[in-house]
């Protein structure tokens, strides 16, 4: 591209589902949206990933357009792009927007057909088959991640490097609200510290460390003088409840509940903890990347190493994972 030549109209596919994933590329968004028109993206991300909402505080962000197609079966609905219709429907938006370029985060062929349909004349994507390379026009392209451990940061960040957006690797960082940030201090101010947020949610039953443990392991630090915020979406709220029951009833008032469906009001409360432990999901991923140290509990997945702040616990299973070996690791961490 000259250097003289007007910057692009971009939208960028974000395809994983997860919120966590989806915290993983803030970096290269903001990369991306330096090389675009007017500083600015537009995102396509499913509505499981809450990207709106993630994406709030963002000043690069110009529209997230949501790609409801094949929901997680834990939803147990029909997505608004599903079926022929749908993704006509969708093609016929997307054409509308009149974008000028399209970055992928896929090695998907699904998406690049649907911006060669869509005429955005320049198409990047991770290239990884023939197929998908003949749809695509942007070159470089990147190979399957093939080392240990999750794939999705190191494809993206391999991706974005092979495209000149960065030089290396970006630790991701969160921005929030401003308005999130004033009412979570506020509400976080009576809790004593060390404040100890709990990832208790999970989008599958087998990453869940269970509210058993987590109830042990809450009336363990508030006994020790410190207090839990319990973190979670509305899915979680009985779990979270049950926490409290069987915290003592002389320390219920250190523990507080959030379960709720706010995800800048999950990462404000987060910015006033001081550490954050347990199941590998969004919470855990979005406390790291506001600059809270974590301890993640991972007995069916590998741990993740993307963050120098993210420390790992592993197990054969969630519940060889004992109350006692948090406790340990976490005084280990200098957090209790």
């Amino acid at each position: 591209m000259s250097l003289h030549a007007p910057l692009p109209r971009t939208v960028v596919v974000h395809h994983r589902s997860g919120i966590g994933d989806l915290v993983w590329h803030v970096p290269y968004l903001r990369a991306i949206a330096a090389t675009s028109a007017g500083g600015r993206i537009s995102v396509i991300a499913r509505p499981s990933c809450r990207a709106a909402e993630l994406l709030a505080a963002e000043t690069c962000i110009d529209e997230v357009i949501e790609y409801d197609r094949k929901p997680r079966k834990s939803e147990r609905r029909v997505g608004r792009h599903d079926g022929l219709a749908g993704q006509l429907a969708f093609l016929r938006a997307l054409r509308a927007r009149r974008f000028e370029r399209i970055v992928i985060f896929s090695g998907r062929a699904r998406y690049a057909l649907l911006a060669l349909l869509a005429g955005i004349p320049v198409r990047a994507g991770f290239g990884f088959f023939r197929f998908e390379r003949l749809l695509l026009n942007a070159p470089p392209y990147i190979r399957p991640h093939a080392g240990p451990g999750n794939w999705v940061y190191p494809e993206a960040t391999a991706f974005a490097v092979a495209q000149g957006w960065v030089e290396g690797p970006v630790v991701p960082r969160m921005a929030v609200l401003e308005q999130a940030l004033t009412l979570a201090r506020q509400d976080l101010a009576d809790l004593p510290v060390p404040r100890v947020a709990f990832s208790i949610g999970t989008s599958e039953a087998r990453k869940n460390w269970g509210a058993d443990r987590f109830a042990g392991l809450a009336a363990a630090l508030v006994a020790r003088g410190g207090s839990v915020i319990l973190l979670g979406g509305p899915a979680e709220k009985a779990a979270a409840e049950a926490i409290v029951a069987a915290v003592p009833a002389a320390l219920r008032s250190r523990v507080m509940v959030s379960a709720q469906a706010s995800v800048q009001r999950s990462a404000a409360l987060l910015r006033y903890c001081q550490f954050c432990t347990g199941n590998d999901t969004g919470v855990l991923n979005m406390a790291v990347a506001n600059g809270v140290p974590a301890l993640g509990l991972f007995g069916v997945t590998p741990p993740l190493a993307h963050d120098p702040l993210l420390h790992s616990l592993v197990g054969e299973g969630m519940a060889a994972i004992t109350v006692d070996a948090v406790l340990a690791r976490l005084a280990e961490l200098g957090a209790v």
